[in-house]
C-alpha cells in the first residue's frame, strides 16, 4: 500500500520541520506509545505501594490496565536495556552489549526492532528522548520517521538548565520531551508508533521547574543519601507530572480508546538501600534495586485493574506488541507475549536472563573498585535468583527473591539449595557465547567527543577496559575445573567459563 508523506511537524525552537509518515492506515491499524522510564525504580510509584502520592498518573494508567510485580530488566546499562525492551532479544542475541568499547555499543542494522517492523507496515515512527546514552550512535534511529535526541548538539553550547535543558551534560528536562510529545500528536494521524524515553531521575543535573519543586523541597541537608533519595522520589514524580500532560493530548484527541501504551523502566538504582545492602548506589550490577523494573500496559478493550506477580522480562514487551497488533514476531526473539496472562490464560513459567560485562566496558569505572563485578551473569525462575560471577566463582550468589527481597541470605553454599542451585547454573551453562567473545571490534570505536559525553553524564572508565583473565571451564553439578570449552568430561554437562585460579 502506498502511503502519502506529506505533513511537517515543527517540533522545537531551533529544529527543523521533519517530515512525518502520516498515510494510508493499514488493516486493523492500532496506535502504541512506548515510555521508558530511566534509572526508575518501582517501590517509588503509588500503585507499587509508595506513600505521598508521587505517581497519580501512572498509578491512574495501571488502575485502568495492567501492572506486573515482578519484570526483570535484561540488563542495568541504559543502552544495553534498551535494546533488549525494542528487540525481544538478549544482550548477547541483540550484540549490544557496552556503554562504550572499541566494539558492541551499536544495535546491529540485521536485528528486527519495534520500529523497522511497524514502519514497514505502514505506521508512523517517532521517537523523543531525552539522554544521549537511547541516541543514534547506539544504532536506534534505524526504522523512524522521526528520531530526536540529543547526538547532533553542540556540546559548547551552553543553554540556562532552568529552560529544560543543558546539552553539554547530553541530556534534556521532560517538560521539553512532553512538549514535543504533544506536538508530534497533534500534528500526526494515525496509525503511529511513539517511543518516549523520560532521563529525569538518573541524575541530579537538571532539578524539576521551580513551580513544581515549591513546597517540595528536600528536607535532608544536601550532599547526604538521604538527600538524594527525596530527589530520586521528586525526579519520579515530576516525569509523572510531565508525562500525564501527553495522556491529556492523547485523549483530547480521542485517541486514548485505540492506543496501547506501555510503560516500562530500563532498569532501577542502588540508592541508600542498596548501598547498605550491597555496598552500591547505582545501577550497573544485578541485584534487585537494579534490575526489577516498573511494567505497565494499558490495552485498548483489555483487563482493568489487573495485578500480575508471575515473573516477566522486560524481553517480553516487544512480542506483546506485536501480538495485539496481529503480527508475528520474527525469528530469534526470546520474549514471550504476554497477552495470556493478561487474558487470564494459563501461560508457562518464565526464566529471566541478565548480563553486565564490565570488564570490556571502556566507561566502567566501577571495576576499580568492584573488580567481583568485572562480568555478572544472571539466572532466575519464578522463586529464586542465581549471580554467577565467572571471575570468581565461588563469590557467586544465590537468594530466594520472593522470601527475602533484599538479597540479604545468601544461599548459595548451602546444600540443601544444591539442586536450586545447580539448574540455575546450567541454565547459564546453556546459553551459547555469552562471555569469552560477547562481541567483535567493529571497527568503529566510540568517539572521544561521544566518549566525553559518557563522562558528563557521569560514566567514568579507565580507558579502554579488557578483561585479562585466563579461562577454565567449571561444571555446574560438581564444581571441576577443566581446560576444553566442552560438556564436562565426568557428567557431559554444558559448563561455565570461570577464571583460571580464582577460586574466591
Amino acid at each position: 500500500m502506498l502511503n502519502c508523506y506529506s505533513r511537517s511537524v515543527l517540533l522545537a525552537a531551533g529544529l527543523s520541520q521533519i517530515l512525518v509518515a502520516c498515510g494510508g492506515a493499514p488493516e486493523g491499524p492500532r496506535n502504541v506509545i512506548l515510555v521508558t522510564l530511566d534509572t526508575t525504580r518501582p517501590d517509588f510509584f503509588g500503585c507499587y505501594g509508595a506513600s505521598g502520592d508521587l505517581t497519580p498518573r501512572l498509578d491512574a494508567l495501571a488502575q485502568g490496565g495492567a501492572r506486573f510485580d515482578m519484570a526483570i530488566s535484561a540488563s542495568a546499562v541504559t543502552p544495553v536495556s534498551h535494546a533488549s525492551i525494542l528487540t525481544g532479544q538478549l544482550p548477547y542475541q541483540h550484540g549490544l552489549r557496552v556503554l562504550a568499547a572499541p566494539g558492541g555499543f551499536r544495535l546491529p542494522e540485521t536485528v528486527p526492532t519495534l520500529a523497522s517492523i511497524l514502519g514497514a507496515r505502514g505506521y508512523t515512527t517517532a521517537a523523543i528522548h531525552s539522554a544521549f546514552p537511547v541516541s543514534r550512535i547506539y544504532g536506534f534511529e534505524r526504522g523512524f520517521d522521526l528520531f530526536e535526541d540529543l547526538s547532533n548538539v553542540d556540546l559548547e553550547q551552553k543553554q540556562d538548565g532552568g529552560q529544560g535543558w543543558d546539552v553539554s551534560r547530553g541530556q534534556r528536562r521532560s517538560d521539553q520531551t512532553s512538549d514535543m510529545a504533544i506536538r508530534f500528536l497533534q500534528d500526526c494521524d494515525e496509525p503511529f508508533f511513539l517511543w518516549l524515553h523520560y532521563w529525569d531521575p538518573h541524575d541530579m543535573v537538571l532539578t524539576p521547574d521551580k513551580e513544581f519543586m515549591a513546597g517540595r523541597e528536600p528536607t535532608s541537608p544536601a550532599d547526604t543519601m538521604a538527600f538524594w533519595r527525596e530527589m530520586y522520589a521528586l525526579e519520579i514524580s515530576y516525569v509523572d507530572r510531565e508525562f500525564g500532560r501527553v495522556l491529556d493530548a492523547l485523549e483530547e484527541g480521542g485517541r486514548d480508546r485505540d492506543t496501547l501504551i506501555a510503560v516500562i523502566s530500563d532498569h532501577g538504582e542502588g540508592l541508600d538501600d542498596g548501598e547498605r545492602r550491597h555496598g552500591w548506589r547505582a545501577h550497573r550490577i544485578l541485584y534487585q534495586e537494579q534490575v526489577h523494573v516498573p511494567l505497565i500496559l494499558a490495552v485498548p478493550g483489555g483487563p482493568r485493574g489487573l495485578v500480575v506477580d508471575s515473573l516477566v522480562r522486560s524481553i517480553d514487551v516487544f512480542p506483546t506488541v506485536l501480538d495485539y497488533l496481529d503480527v508475528a514476531p520474527p525469528a530469534g526473539v526470546e520474549g514471550l507475549s504476554l497477552r495470556p496472562l493478561l487474558e487470564g490464560r494459563k501461560d508457562a513459567p518464565r526464566m529471566a536472563y541478565a548480563d553486565q560485562i564490565n570488564g570490556w566496558d571502556a566507561n566502567a569505572g566501577m571495576v576499580r573498585h568492584r573488580p567481583q563485578a568485572d562480568f555478572l551473569h544472571m539466572a532466575m525462575d519464578d522463586t529464586y535468583k542465581l549471580i554467577y560471577r565467572p571471575s570468581f566463582p565461588d563469590q557467586s550468589e544465590l537468594y530466594n527473591y520472593r522470601r527475602d527481597p533484599g538479597e540479604i541470605l545468601d544461599l548459595f553454599g548451602r546444600e540443601e539449595f544444591r539442586a536450586t542451585r545447580v539448574a540455575l547454573l546450567s541454565d547459564l551453562a546453556a546459553r551459547a557465547g555469552w562471555v569469552l567473545a560477547p562481541f567483535q571490534a567493529d571497527g568503529e570505536p566510540m568517539s572521544e567527543r561521544d566518549r566525553a559525553i559518557l563522562q558528563k553524564l557521569g560514566y567514568t572508565g579507565d580507558g579502554e577496559a579488557a578483561s585479562e583473565a585466563l579461562w577454565e571451564w567449571l561444571c555446574p553439578a560438581d564444581w571441576t575445573r577443566h581446560g576444553d570449552p566442552g560438556p564436562c568430561p565426568r557428567c557431559g554437562a554444558a559448563c561455565l567459563p570461570a577464571a583460571a585460579g580464582r577460586q574466591e
